[in-house]
């Protein structure tokens, strides 16, 4: 009887295992700031995906243009900072959001990870072979 007990245990823990939910996705769609303060970016659905889009500028950067004049692209130099999609293509993959994050400060696209963090934050980790760099971006509404 012992071992008919032991093999019906194990067998509902892992009925129980199976029946769990999978981890559900961790919103990411709201207002932010970056990391300085100097535009607002709002992350949201496109498409299948998540994106993040620079809908307002809070305050110039002193010595910035307004327009992507960093971009590796000369056709692209001339576009307004204001509409410029920085995250693109997120998916969620293994516990986080992944895709590419562009940068006009240099005009480079990088790899990233972004995760809901403290008080509304969202983490926003760009990175280029094995270097990285995580960047905090702030809540805004």
């Amino acid at each position: 009887m012992g071992l008919y007990r032991t093999a019906s245990v194990a067998l509902a823990a892992t009925l129980a295992g199976l029946a769990m939910p999978a981890l559900a996705q961790s919103n990411i769609d709201g207002t932010y700031s970056d990391t300085d303060g100097y535009v607002e970016i709002t992350v949201e659905r496109c498409g299948n995906y998540r994106c993040g889009t620079i809908t307002r500028i809070i305050r110039r950067k002193p010595g910035e243009p307004m327009n992507d004049a960093h971009n590796d692209d000369p056709d692209l130099r001339s576009r307004p900072i204001l509409g410029i999609r920085l995250l693109q293509d997120l998916r969620w993959d293994d516990g986080v959001w992944r895709g590419t994050v562009y940068n006009p400060e240099d005009g480079n696209t990088y790899r990233t990870e972004v995760r809901p963090a403290a008080n509304g934050a969202l983490e926003v980790k760009g990175c280029v072979t094995l270097f990285c760099r995580t960047r905090m971006w702030p809540a805004l509404r």
